[in-house]
């Protein structure tokens, strides 16, 4: 079992938006919620971030890219 660290915070929230958020999350402390909303929010802008770069790199190759493909196609192409 891995033993995480946890440092006390404190944090302002909007009152309506912990309220909401202690009543779908009866069950479980409210510092339990804010760590799986931080955790899922890092993950959507570090995923956000490879697809930038990756869509950067594909951008920067789509001229050799499209050529290969053309290139493949012409093999392909029957001619009748």
């Amino acid at each position: 079992m891995q033993t995480v660290e946890r440092i006390e915070t404190v944090v302002s929230l909007p009152r309506d938006l912990l309220e909401q958020a202690n009543d779908i999350n009866k069950n479980e402390q409210i510092s339990d919620v804010i760590e799986m909303a931080l955790r899922e929010f890092v993950k959507r802008k570090t995923r956000a971030e490879r697809d930038k770069r990756e869509l950067e790199l594909i951008n920067a190759n789509a001229d050799k890219l499209n050529e290969e493909a053309l290139d493949v196609l012409e093999y392909q192409q029957v001619n009748w």
